[in-house]
């Protein structure tokens, strides 16, 4: 473009922008380069690119040219530079070929879409929303018109497609929220734009197959790899990684997979997690070496595999897992722990397998086996006659053998809860009464009548599922009197109602609420948890105090407290990093609830994290270095002089800077207790379960650099491993009864795809 070609000219003689008043000047000029626009590209960019290009008003008797204009390109205020032989439609910005002629435009209408009474390959294109670049009419009445007509014709048309998604909802059994879903609404925007571009075309045409997205879906996973491993590397190389593995059986093909989730702190200071991996397990057993072999297939997708030892892992107590990391820092996952202890308290590992009527003869009597007990055993049976004759041995001798075991069990469970006290016993039973109602309308179908009647539906309890005692209990209780009005209405027998003593119900909701408590913030994966373990221990252990009010009532419950804090005690050992991220967090660095012991462990814990970090990193003396110098105060008269003078000097050397270092830490912990406090401490204590360490350390890094680098590192250990259980429950999502054959491969990479997309859509998530 030449300096020839820019003219400035006044709208009242010349075209005009359409959003410039009528008496302002504008500068335009003419794309000498207009053979690289089409017809379909300039389309586009009017409609999608309001504020880089625009229609400019042309100056003409002919009546086409009051709805249409020179497309333009915005080179700057109140600048354009026209695009050459085309014109554009203002209002749906259908752009013709343009010299002289006018006749296309003259038999342009404006409609949207494909009109259902008309042929379908004819489509009505409906005008669209102006931007602020478009022109404005000045006939007011004839715009308002023309929206109530594109609107009539936009409601006719959302109709076809609620009646189109309906069928596919109904015909491919798609959930009825799948019109919510996110990448449904890009699918259908992307081919509007299709439609836009290139007209009316078949699906066909258009949809891959099948295996061509299984090709995207790995190639797509593969080069999100590449971009995260740049960041992963970083995180483990400032030990600020800590990965969460975990094995897991689909519900159809019984294929094993090993999972892994990964969290980090970044140089933001916020907290990152990010699914790695759900490989297939190819192993033929699942022992420590196994298991780690798989790992490291996992890790090498990331070029994770020499940096194992600077990773912290958080896993459950399986044995075969902690065989597989027992080289490397292992933490155990908080709540697994805590959901045992509860398991225990009320006996539900072993009881939970001995009939009622056996443990509590007094309060139950001995019922006839129930259908499935029954379709059970004569299963068993069944498959007991058709044993080989050469296996018959050595399969008696193991059931004999489990069975044996099996029934140790049940009978020292029976006797111990035979000479429990009767207060404690009314307890259990209580809870056996509730899970006997949830089981009995359960099996007649009565909690659709209570989801009638906006009435909590009754929940089981299960001994794999994290409180499930809790919400089954709160199920009954606040259902029970919508409960009665239904038993009554169906003439059924209020007995299993009438047996639930709703005081000890009510009692043992408000055992178990600090437990609730503790466990959901624990799981917490948006913002640190592991500051949270030994607070939220303290807190469950002040909830099991004996009050100065408890009445004789409670003396079943006095128990269970005493119980509890045993089995606390036993079960719950805190790891050191437990104890330095109580340090480590601001509204806890005096840690007035540990024992004296603990703190001085917490502390010893964090210069030991010092020097390994001054190891990575290189320690640098605060003062200059001086030249070392032999002492000359008397002569060497052999070699064994020279190196032992020479040895003395460099021992000096060493424990001085050892001194520097370790006074260099003790300066910066005694600074950071005495003046590291968090100034929002003084905000809405409603929210104290949601502060986020990390807001400190974001601050006042620079203050204490030693100590801000260990709290980077700490704060990525999540207290419990529930991330990976959530991985697990997002391929449980993907492997369902249609899609049962779906690859195990392709499994881990729509996982890790799904995760990657979490990820970026993060508000800081600028690292990629």
């Amino acid at each position: 473009m030449y300096d020839s070609e820019c003219l400035l000219l006044d709208s009242n003689d010349h075209p005009s922008s359409c959003t410039q008043p009528s008496n302002s000047s504008i500068s335009m000029s003419i794309d000498s380069s207009s053979e690289h626009y089409t017809r379909e590209s300039i389309m586009l960019a009017l409609k999608y690119k309001p504020k880089e290009y625009t229609t400019v008003k042309k100056t003409s008797k002919a009546l086409c040219w009051s709805k249409f204009g020179l497309p333009a390109k915005i080179i700057g205020p109140g600048k354009f530079e026209i695009i050459k032989n085309f014109a554009s439609c203002t209002s749906c910005f259908q752009t013709y070929s343009y010299s002289s002629s006018t006749t296309a435009m003259s038999n342009h209408k404006c409609k949207c879409l494909v009109s259902s009474s008309e042929n379908q390959s004819k489509i009505e294109l409906i005008p669209l929303v102006k931007s602020n670049t478009s022109t404005t009419y000045s006939d007011t009445t004839t715009s308002d018109s023309t929206n109530s007509v594109n609107h009539k014709t936009l409601q006719k048309h959302k109709r076809l497609m609620t009646s189109v998604i309906s069928d596919w909802v109904c015909s491919n059994t798609r959930p009825i929220n799948i019109v919510e879903d996110i990448g449904l609404k890009e699918l259908v925007e992307q081919c509007i734009k299709t439609s836009f571009v290139c007209g009316p075309v078949s699906a066909s045409s258009i949809l891959p197959c099948r295996k061509t997205i299984s090709k995207e879906i790995k190639e797509t996973a593969n080069n999100r790899r590449n971009k995260i491993k740049d960041i992963l590397i970083k995180a483990a190389r400032e030990r600020s990684l800590t990965l969460s593995p975990d094995l897991w059986s689909d519900g159809y093909k019984k294929t094993s997979y090993l999972g892994c989730t990964a969290h980090w702190v970044d140089s933001l200071w916020k907290l990152n997690s990010l699914e790695l991996f759900c490989l297939p397990y190819r192993q033929s057993n699942k022992t420590g070496a196994s298991i780690l072999k798989v790992l490291e297939e996992g890790l090498s997708l990331f070029d994770l595999v020499p940096f194992m030892s600077d990773i912290i892992w958080v896993c459950d107590g399986g044995s075969n897992l902690l065989k597989a990391l027992e080289k490397f820092t292992v933490v155990r996952c908080v709540a697994h722990r805590l959901n045992n202890c509860l398991q225990t308290i009320f006996f539900q590992t072993n009881a939970s397998k001995v009939k009622k009527h056996i443990l509590f003869p007094d309060h139950f009597h001995d019922e006839s086996e129930d259908e499935d007990d029954q379709d059970s055993k004569n299963e068993n049976e069944q498959n007991d006659d058709g044993f080989d004759d050469d296996g018959v041995n050595d399969q008696q001798k193991a059931c004999a053998k489990y069975n044996f075991i099996t029934s140790n069990k049940k009978s020292n469970a029976v006797s111990f809860i035979a000479q429990l006290p009767t207060d404690v016993k009314r307890i259990l039973v209580t809870i056996v009464q509730c899970k006997e109602l949830v089981k009995y309308v359960k099996k007649i179908n009565l909690n659709q009548d209570l989801e009638d009647r906006n009435a909590l539906v009754l929940l089981q309890c299960t001994i794999v599922r994290w409180l499930s005692l809790l919400n089954c209990l709160e199920s009954v209780n606040k259902s029970l009197i919508t409960l009665g009005e239904i038993f009554e209405e169906k003439n059924l027998n209020k007995g299993k109602l009438d047996k639930i003593n709703v005081c000890l119900l009510n009692k043992l909701i408000d055992f178990l609420k600090p437990w609730e408590y503790v466990m959901k913030r624990v799981q917490s994966s948006k913002i640190p948890s592991i500051h949270i373990v030994t607070p939220s221990i303290c807190i469950i252990n002040s909830s099991l105090e004996t009050k100065s009010d408890d009445s004789k009532q409670d003396k079943g419950f006095t128990y269970f407290r005493q119980r509890a804090k045993t089995i606390i005690k036993e079960k719950i050992q805190y790891h050191p990093i437990h104890l330095m991220a109580t340090f480590l967090n601001p509204k806890t660095r005096k840690m007035k609830h540990l024992s004296v012991e603990q703190r001085e462990q917490s502390i010893e814990y964090i210069k030991q994290e010092m020097l390994l970090f001054d190891g990575v990193n290189g320690f640098k003396l605060p003062t200059t270095p001086k030249d070392p110098q032999l002492p000359i105060n008397h002569p060497i008269k052999s070699m064994s002089d020279f190196y032992s003078n020479a040895e003395d000097n460099d021992e000096g050397d060493i424990d001085k800077q050892a001194a520097l270092r370790s006074s260099s830490h003790a300066l910066e912990i005694e600074l950071y207790t005495k003046q590291g406090s968090d100034k929002s401490k003084s905000s809405d204590e409603s929210h104290e379960e949601e502060y986020n360490p990390l807001s400190f350390w974001k601050k006042m890094h620079s203050s204490y650099p030693a100590l801000s680098k260990i709290a980077a590192r700490i704060f990525s250990v999540p207290a419990s491993s529930a991330a990976v259980e959530r991985e697990f429950s997002l391929a449980g999502n993907f492997i369902t009864q249609k899609r049962s054959r779906l690859s195990p491969d392709v499994v881990n990479d729509m996982v890790f795809n799904h995760s990657f997309k979490v990820y970026q859509q993060g508000p800081d998530s600028t690292d990629i």
